[in-house]
């Protein structure tokens, strides 16, 4: 009897144990479900703004690739535009130039076609005279060679001479600006060979002074005369240097 007792009371106990902690933790439980609600909705909120900005932020970079592309396109039109108006401006001052070039050429022409005008000789006249003229000018240069042709026999002449009578005489004159160059030489006996000869005037016994780099190297005695070319003795009390091929001979 005693255990049954006790073992009401205990199960009363218990049972007023269970009813005094669900009274304490009720509370409790219905306050953590309404901050898990809470946190579901905020989570819930945050995940479609989380998907609304990325959507935005997708929007946002197809929107940038559009934009450099047609920053690219706009670009490459203005660059194109650049080089063409670049083109025109280059053809515009070019023809600019020719404008101004037949512009000079035209008052040339109209200068020329007055002073001919003011002339008042007939054209066939013009052009006998030019023939005349040229005529004139063949003449001039047949007398030149025909002096030079004469003055090589008088030089050669006067040459013989001197050496008929034995007389000791300045050297012959050589054509003023007479001008060669040594072709050949030989050291050992002091000759060189000259690329002018009498055509170009020289005769015997004609002295000649040799240069180099504008430096006087010796002084030549021409000894043999040939048309084109000519042999002279180098002079040993001019000699200043040895007398190489190429060295310039002038009188």
């Amino acid at each position: 009897m005693l255990l049954k007792i006790s073992l009401l009371v205990a199960v009363l106990a218990g049972a007023a144990v269970l009813v005094i902690s669900h009274l304490q933790v009720a509370p409790k439980i219905t306050g953590l479900q309404e901050e898990l609600s809470s946190t579901q909705s905020q989570l819930q909120a945050s995940q479609q703004a989380e998907s609304a900005a990325k959507k935005e932020a997708s929007d946002a970079k197809r929107q940038a690739t559009e934009l450099a592309a047609a920053l690219n396109t706009a670009t490459n039109v203005l660059s194109e535009t650049m080089e063409r108006l670049a083109a025109q401006e280059r053809r515009a001052n070019q023809n600019e130039a020719d404008l101004n070039r037949t512009r000079t050429e035209l008052t040339e022409t109209q200068r020329d076609l007055a002073a001919w005008r003011a002339l008042t000789i007939p054209v066939d006249q013009v052009r006998s005279r030019l023939a005349e003229l040229v005529e004139v000018k063949r003449a001039s240069e047949a007398l030149e060679e025909e002096k030079k042709v004469l003055i090589r026999n008088l030089n050669h002449v006067k040459e013989r001479l001197a050496v008929y009578e034995g007389d000791v005489q300045p050297p012959p004159d050589l054509p003023p600006g007479l001008k060669g160059r040594v072709v050949a030489v030989d050291p050992k006996w002091d000759f060189v060979v000259l690329d002018i000869g009498g055509n170009d005037g020289l005769v015997e016994r004609g002295e000649m002074l040799v240069s180099r780099d504008g430096k006087l190297v010796a002084k030549i005695r021409v000894t043999s005369v040939e048309p084109s070319q000519a042999v002279a003795n180098i002079l040993p009390e001019w000699k200043q240097a040895e007398v190489m091929e190429g060295d310039v001979v002038l009188h």
